[in-house]
């Protein structure tokens, strides 16, 4: 039910349309997504660029999204904004000069939350909660890994393995899309059986 309501108290303004395409995209890292431009997205093969300078890295690694069709659907609208506002970032901050910062989504989840009601939770417990019903769905722990850009090091990661997974990346975002939409239109809920005593 949260997230249920959380998707639904998403609007339009650019904050918003981050903290959605987060979700959408598998529970991105906020600073990483923020920093995204319009050349980074690639319209044929519908797959968004982001970076990771996490660690002790000299050069960001490249993160690669292939986005189901919802989050495909927001970045195309971002992209849209963006050429109207005349800026290369997704993400702009009035100024159209430098993105909004990383700073900003965080008050606003916190805002949804207090309006929702229950528990409060912020951008960490969205994080948490995709990757727990990723796991849920059947979603690898090393495939979750590949999607969220988590710590990927140790010497097969580094020196070995060179495969980009993007078809298991592709197919964990579209599975994840399908739950979202099982989860807005209430069907995830009537599978829920009530055992009388």
């Amino acid at each position: 039910d949260e997230l249920k309501n959380y998707m639904a108290a998403l609007g339009a303004d650019t904050v918003d349309m981050a903290l959605k395409l987060a979700l959408f995209s598998g529970g991105q890292r906020m600073a990483q997504l923020l920093r995204a431009e319009v050349g980074d997205w690639n319209a044929d093969t519908k797959t968004l660029r982001l970076t990771d300078p996490k660690g002790k890295r000299r050069t960001p690694r490249e993160h690669l999204l292939p986005l189901g069709p919802v989050a495909s659907s927001i970045v195309k609208d971002l992209i849209d904004q963006a050429k109207a506002k005349d800026t290369p970032l997704l993400f702009p901050s009035r100024t159209n000069k430098t993105p909004i910062h990383d700073s900003m989504p965080g008050p606003r989840v916190t805002e949804i939350a207090a309006a929702i009601g229950g528990d409060p939770f912020d951008l960490r417990d969205i994080r948490r909660t995709v990757e727990t019903m990723l796991a849920g769905l059947g979603v690898s722990r090393d495939i979750r890994a590949q999607l969220l850009s988590h710590g990927i090091s140790g010497v097969q990661a580094q020196h070995y393995d060179r495969h980009d997974y993007w078809n298991e990346k592709h197919a964990a975002l579209v599975k994840w899309e399908r739950h979202l939409a099982k989860i807005v239109s209430g069907e995830e809920e009537s599978k829920v059986i009530k055992i009388r005593g």
